[in-house]
């Protein structure tokens, strides 16, 4: 194989004085002949569109210039047979190339296989070439179907065109290339070590398709070390999103933060949030040594929003608010029960914030004792809301785990092209031996959870 690309400079030049000269006089012959007004344009539009014919033509050449000399080689000659020959179409950025290529029978086992497709590392039956499928989820990662497959069509062949481009690519292509390709997983980069972190969580209803109109829960944790200020915004330093609806995503935060930072190093944890549930829970997954402390937070803009749904009146809020800050639940209390005797019919929703605020009560404190910030909203917003939720549109559940792949791999500065292409035809091969295994601990689902959990908790109680 190497023997016959080391030809491969050689042929390069001689497609070039082949095909080039022929293109330069057309652009020449189209430019001369052309009385319109839009001279420059036409030459532009001529230039770009010879050329790319150029490069199809050159590469349809090369392909099977390389699989000719494979076939008269003698390595194909020792172990393979010539099964047949056929055409095969792919399309590049460039255009599309049918090129003619041998299929090869092995004249040990009778395995069958295409040399120029392996040698290029083309999939089967494939149309789209590599560097289309990546530009398209890497578009798509920050637009939508049809803006992804307009932006396609866009560079494909002829880019100077004041008439429409052929339309190569359409919105079922782009979901399905979506849902059918994979991408490799990114390494985490080493960070300085800190002595504190923040963890800010919230989650995102996205609406579904074949679901019965339900909306499913898209949770999402925000890992970043302090903040950096840039004239009057601030900044995330060293920003990680992470994003799931079961606890697996919970889990790839803690590997994260374990591979990012020395964790023996963390003295101090803050977790800020809306205050539910599995948001308050969170502090059992973050226990990585028996000094850290965890420091929970309430969102101060949920705060704010349930002092003023209790009472939409400035100076009400506020007092509310002070009563809190300064601790004086009895007030805060008696306050929130006058609202309640002069508006009865509020009675439901009034109570349920009021037990909201005394359920946060400690957070509210530590918001202010510690002067922390959540901008988590805006987080959700930028990374979710204006991708899944900013018009009416709804989703299969399979391609909402596609899509946010896609979402945080862009929100978090991976190279998404880079990850597509290294994971091309990659296949990952376990070579063990099943018999010195034991997957018993596996059998039920919520097992390596409780580990965890119990794992955890240890830290807080050791006698668990």
């Amino acid at each position: 194989m190497n023997i016959i690309l080391q030809n491969y400079k050689n042929l390069i030049q001689e497609l070039i004085k082949t095909h080039f000269s022929n293109k330069i006089d057309n652009v020449i012959n189209n430019f001369n002949s052309s009385g319109d007004i839009n001279n420059y344009i036409n030459l532009l539009s001529s230039f770009d569109n010879n050329m790319s014919l150029f490069l199809c033509e050159a590469l349809k050449d090369l392909l099977e210039k390389l699989d000719y000399n494979y076939c008269k080689s003698i390595e194909r000659k020792r172990k393979y047979h010539i099964k047949y020959k056929t055409s095969r179409t792919i399309l590049t950025i460039f255009g599309e190339v049918t090129y003619f290529r041998y299929f090869y029978k092995s004249k040990v086992n009778n395995n069958c296989f295409c040399y120029i497709d392996r040698l290029l590392g083309l999939k089967k039956y494939d149309y789209f070439d590599p560097y289309i499928k990546a530009e398209i989820l890497d578009f798509v990662s920050d637009n939508n179907y049809s803006k992804t497959a307009n932006h396609i069509n866009s560079l494909i062949g002829n880019r100077i065109n004041i008439n429409k481009n052929t339309k190569y690519v359409s919105r079922q292509t782009v979901r399905n290339i979506i849902l059918n390709e994979k991408i490799a997983k990114p390494k985490t980069k080493k960070l300085n070590d800190v002595d504190e972190l923040y963890i800010i969580s919230d989650e995102k209803w996205i609406p579904t398709q074949n679901n019965k109109h339900k909306k499913v829960m898209q949770k999402s944790i925000v890992v970043f070390d302090g903040f950096n200020t840039i004239g009057k915004r601030k900044y995330l330093n060293n920003k990680m999103t992470f994003s799931g609806r079961n606890e697996n995503f919970i889990f790839d935060c803690i590997n994260y933060i374990e591979d990012a930072y020395d964790t023996s190093k963390i003295k101090r944890l803050y977790m800020l949030g809306d205050g539910a549930n599995w948001i308050k829970n969170l502090k059992y997954y973050f226990n990585y040594n028996q000094n850290i402390e965890i420091i929970q937070g309430l969102d101060k803009f949920h705060f704010k929003q349930t002092l003023w749904r209790i009472f939409p009146k400035e100076d009400v809020s506020n007092t509310l608010c002070e009563y809190v800050i300064n601790d004086k639940k009895e007030e805060f209390d008696r306050l929130t029960n006058e609202i309640i005797e002069l508006y009865p019919e509020r009675n439901d929703k009034i109570v349920e914030y009021k037990n909201y605020i005394f359920n946060n009560w400690n957070n509210i404190h530590n918001l202010y004792k510690y002067n922390l910030s959540c901008p988590m909203e805006s987080q959700i917003s930028h990374t979710f809301a204006s991708y899944f939720t900013s018009r009416p549109k709804a989703y299969n559940k399979n391609t909402i785990n596609k899509l946010i792949v896609l979402r945080l791999l862009k929100k978090n500065n991976f190279n998404i092209k880079t990850l597509f292409l290294k994971n091309l035809n990659h296949k990952d091969i376990i070579n063990l031996n099943k018999k010195q295994l034991n997957y018993s601990i596996f059998d039920k689902k919520d097992t390596f959870t409780l580990l965890l959990k119990k794992k955890r908790l240890m830290f807080i109680n050791p006698h668990i």
